[in-house]
């Protein structure tokens, strides 16, 4: 009965932002335009983005332009769902900001690891600070992986990268495998504030990404990484929905590549990311497709829980990730059949 009292508003307006989403004939408009410029006038036009882009002038904008209004408007939608919670939950739904700040904190140490030039990237990185509270006055003023990590002195990631530090290992790779480790660790923590119906859920939930995250990094850190098996494994997140320790052990330690995809035909339900051919180029929407049928299913024999304001957050996230593959597709004059295959969502 709490459930229902605590969702029966929210989903209601879940299901009208849902309702909102672009449709099969928006992608495929989209897909033959050919500028950032169109495809941005054509959402302004004809979609719920039109809000947003209302008073900016598209005459020049760009890609990341277009980004950095896409990804200011998912956080709007969180926002307004916040509005709807008190307590333990609003707290909940703050953390799902984590996800996204990790995000941001990787790829701008990418730009610092690269020697990029950072001062017209700033603006990209919106949600460096959502969760952390930390200032990204201090972040951006960042000029290695050393000077990143210490502006986070004082926030909650601070103690999981705070170890890089005092090491030899000052590099890119292991901020970004402290930050994936640090997710999974704050988020389960907010899971033990809420009931035990929604904590069920979520664990199922983040457990298939788990383990896709898991079988990803395994077979990435085999082909291109010379690490060892017992690194590989250090590395790995311990949790998932299928996949258990042992499992997961065997992957790392296998022979060869070929054995590895044999174990993960054997003994686990993701040999999907490697039965057909470029594996590398389309695994990473190959991987999001999955979750987002799943959460499909979940929503779809869920009633009165916590899902339904998950999905709708990771289901306008990757709305936003295919207008950008988009934008992609015509920065590089793709074909209309070839673009299509880097969407998360099929047409």
């Amino acid at each position: 009965m709490e459930n229902v009292t605590r969702f029966a508003a929210v989903n209601t307006k879940i299901r009208s932002l849902q309702g909102k989403f672009l449709k099969d004939k928006d992608y495929i408009n989209m897909l033959e335009k050919n500028s950032v410029k169109d495809v941005a006038n054509y959402l302004k036009d004809n979609t719920y983005y039109g809000e947003m882009l209302q008073d900016i002038n598209l005459e020049n904008i760009s890609r990341r332009d277009l980004e950095n209004i896409l990804r200011n408007y998912l956080i709007k939608n969180v926002e307004k769902i916040r509005h709807y919670f008190n307590g333990n939950y609003k707290k909940f739904i703050k953390s799902l900001y984590v996800k996204y700040e990790i995000e941001d904190l990787k790829s701008f140490a990418r730009l610092i690891f690269n020697g990029t030039e950072l001062d017209s990237y700033e603006k990209t990185f919106v949600f460096v600070g959502k969760y952390s509270d930390v200032e990204p006055e201090k972040v951006f003023a960042s000029k290695t992986i050393g000077d990143l990590i210490g502006a986070f002195e004082g926030s909650e990631f601070y103690k999981y990268i705070e170890p890089i530090l005092k090491g030899k290992r000052k590099s890119l790779f292991y901020l970004e495998m402290a930050l994936d480790m640090a997710y999974y660790s704050i988020i389960q923590r907010y899971w033990k504030m809420i009931s035990k119906s929604d904590r069920q859920i979520l664990e199922k939930m983040e457990g298939i990404i788990a383990d896709l995250f898991n079988i990803q990094w395994i077979y990435r850190g085999m082909k291109f990484y010379s690490l060892s098996p017992e690194e590989i494994l250090n590395y790995t997140i311990d949790f998932g929905d299928k996949l258990t320790y042992n499992e997961r052990k065997a992957l790392c330690y296998a022979k060869s590549l070929d054995e590895f995809f044999a174990l993960t035909k054997e003994s686990t339900p993701y040999s999907f990311l490697f039965n057909k051919e470029i594996i590398d180029l389309y695994m990473e929407r190959r991987i999001n497709r999955y979750i987002y049928f799943k959460l499909r299913a979940l929503e779809r024999t869920a009633m009165m829980n916590i899902i339904h304001v998950v999905a709708y957050i990771l289901f306008l996230e990757f709305e936003i990730r295919d207008i950008i593959s988009i934008t992609e597709s015509i920065r590089y004059n793709m074909p209309f059949d070839e673009a299509k295959k880097f969407l998360i969502r099929e047409i």
